[in-house]
C-alpha cells in the first residue's frame, strides 16, 4: 500500500467545526479529544478532493473515492484519507514578529508517518528550543504573554524539513522562525491561541441585529501548518490521477466552512 503525505498550509484562518457548543464558543473547531489539537476530518480532506477531482474532469472518480448506491454496485473507494493533523501552530513573537511552534508528539507523529529519523530533543515545561529570528538577548524567547528560556538551537534538520515541505514563501521564511515548546505548553496554545470571531445577522425590516443572532466561530489562524496522509488502498491505483495532481504542483484547496467570507484557503501539495 503506497503512502502519500499532504502537506496544508493555511493561507486565510480555517474554520472546520464541531457543531454547536453550550461553552463560550458557539461554534468550535474540531479537536482531538485527547490533546485538544485542531483536526481537519479524513472525511473533509476526501471531500474536497473529490470537488477538486470533479472540477478537473478526472478519470475514475468512483473507482478512486467510492461509489454509494442503493443498489449491489456501491464499493468503497480505492484511496483512504487520514485525518490531517497539527504539525505547527503559529504565535506572537516579541522578535522576528512570529514563531511556527511545535512539539515533540507532532514531531514523533510525522517522523512515524514519513519515515523521518531526525532527532528530537526532550524540552520541559519552562524551556524551549529557538530559532534565531525569535530568540531575545538573554537567550530567552517571548511568545504570546509567556517567556521560556531557550535550552538550545530548534534542530537545523527539523527547520529545513519542515519549512521544504512547500514553495510557500511564508513558510520558507519560516525557517528561522521555530520554535520547540513541551507537548503540554503546545496543547496550551493549541487551545487558547485560536481566533474568536463575533458574527451577527441583521434583520432586513428593522436594519438592526436580529435577537438571538449574535454568534462567535472559532478559527485556527493563517499559517498553521497540518499534514495528513493518503493512501493507495489498491496497487492498480497507486499512480492515479489525483496523486500526480498534487504531487506535480501545489494546489488552492479551500475547507472547512464559511467560504463566501474568505475562510479556508490552503496551500496543499503531496510529498
Amino acid at each position: 500500500m503506497q503512502t502519500k503525505i499532504m502537506t496544508i498550509f493555511t493561507r486565510t484562518p480555517l474554520h472546520v467545526g464541531a457543531g454547536s457548543s453550550v461553552g463560550a464558543i458557539d461554534q468550535p473547531v474540531i479537536r482531538e479529544r485527547h490533546t485538544g489539537f485542531p483536526v481537519i476530518p479524513g472525511s473533509a480532506v476526501k471531500g474536497v478532493l473529490r470537488d477538486y477531482a470533479a472540477g478537473q474532469n478526472i478519470s475514475d472518480i468512483k473507482k478512486l473515492f467510492g461509489n454509494k448506491t442503493t443498489d449491489d454496485t456501491a464499493f468503497a473507494g480505492a484511496i483512504g484519507f487520514g485525518e490531517a493533523r497539527l504539525l505547527a501552530f503559529p504565535l506572537r513573537s516579541a522578535k522576528g514578529s512570529f514563531a511556527l511552534i511545535t512539539c515533540p508528539l507532532a514531531l514523533s507523529r510525522f517522523a512515524r508517518d514519513t519515515k523521518k529519523s531526525y532527532d528530537i530533543p526532550s524540552v520541559k515545561d519552562n524551556e524551549s528550543f529557538a530559532s534565531a529570528a525569535v530568540k531575545l538577548d538573554g537567550n530567552k524567547v517571548a511568545l504570546e504573554e509567556y517567556i521560556f528560556d531557550v535550552k538550545g538551537d530548534f534542530p537545523d534538520d527539523w527547520a529545513k524539513c519542515l519549512s521544504s515541505l512547500l514553495d510557500d514563501v511564508v513558510l520558507k521564511e519560516a525557517e528561522t522562525h521555530f520554535v520547540l515548546l513541551s507537548d503540554g505548553n503546545f496543547s496550551y496554545f493549541a487551545k487558547n491561541a485560536c481566533q474568536v470571531q463575533h458574527h451577527n445577522r441583521i434583520d432586513d425590516e428593522t436594519g438592526t441585529v436580529a435577537d438571538g443572532a449574535l454568534f462567535n466561530t472559532e478559527t485556527v489562524p493563517s499559517e498553521t501548518l497540518f499534514y495528513a496522509p493518503l493512501y493507495a488502498i489498491k496497487d492498480d491505483c497507486a499512480d492515479n490521477e489525483i496523486f500526480a495532481h498534487f504531487t506535480e504542483t501545489e494546489r488552492l484547496l479551500q475547507f472547512g466552512g464559511n467560504g463566501t467570507t474568505g475562510l479556508g484557503f490552503c496551500t496543499c501539495k503531496l510529498g
